[in-house]
């Protein structure tokens, strides 16, 4: 059984990060210099994040954006290992899985393109939510399901 969910959280993962990057090429190829606008709350436009969540430590510092991307690296690493730990337990991790596959798409975007490629925008009239990807609701969706799971133990 413990071989089947291993699979299972493998293609999750792979299917994850496959969309996550396949969005970000197609996003790169058709929005690059010209946004589109779907309706006047959804539009898509093509931004280079080097700092963090909604663009905090943004930089264009090579030390700081460095510094990030060490720093991302080094979280997701010990997510991995605290995820290793956990289904050695024979707990679940779809949570774990997801951040740690945004997280790693997150990484190779800043390695190839020295930025995360963002380009959803949730916006209406003056009010406009952070640009993100497929890997960030990835993120948000595996730390709520992580949460979750510790609600329900407590």
């Amino acid at each position: 059984m413990r071989c089947f969910s291993g699979i299972l959280y493998l293609m999750v993962g792979v299917i994850v990060f496959t969309i996550d990057r396949l969005s970000k090429l197609y996003a790169l190829s058709f929005w690059y210099d010209q946004p589109s606008i779907v309706n006047r709350f959804l539009s898509f436009e093509v931004t280079f994040n080097r700092g963090i969540s909604w663009g905090m430590l943004h930089s264009e510092s090579n030390t700081i954006f460095i510094f990030v991307l060490f720093i991302n690296s080094c979280i997701t690493a010990f997510l991995v290992w605290y995820a290793y730990y956990r289904f050695t337990q024979r707990n679940s991790i779809f949570g774990e899985i997801l951040v740690i596959i945004g997280s790693f798409s997150n990484i190779v975007d800043r390695i190839y393109y020295h930025g995360v490629v963002d380009f959803i925008l949730f916006s209406y009239n003056q009010w406009s939510f952070p640009v993100f990807n497929v890997a960030d609701v990835a993120i948000v969706i595996g730390v709520g399901i992580i949460l979750y799971q510790q609600g329900i133990k407590s």
